[in-house]
């Protein structure tokens, strides 16, 4: 009668042995997840400071077109006025040399 308890035993140990190592491994796994969520987590906080980031630098590339469009017609206008005082001078020019 022993004899046929035998192959039971070693069956009952091998699943007790499996089955430990099937935590061993469930638990590294949990573990595993637990740090990729960490990661994840640090990652979605880069994202969105990356994105606040981006977020002004559009807003200061629009501010520096205004301004550029301003300097633009600043300067439109300070070449009419350069252009303006040049005729003057040619006006200026002619009277005095049919004097």
């Amino acid at each position: 009668m022993r004899l046929t308890y035998w192959p039971l035993v070693v069956i009952v140990l091998l699943a007790f042995a499996g089955c430990s190592s099937l935590k061993s491994e469930n638990e590294k796994l949990k573990e595993e997840i637990v740090d990729v969520s960490a990661e994840n987590e640090k990652l979605r906080k880069e994202l969105n400071a990356l994105k606040s980031e981006n977020s002004k630098m559009h807003m200061r590339v629009a501010q520096l077109h205004m301004e550029i469009a301003a300097l633009y017609q600043e300067i439109q206008n300070m070449q009419k006025d350069l252009d303006a005082f040049k005729a003057q001078l040619k006006g200026g020019d002619r009277k005095n040399k049919k004097s």
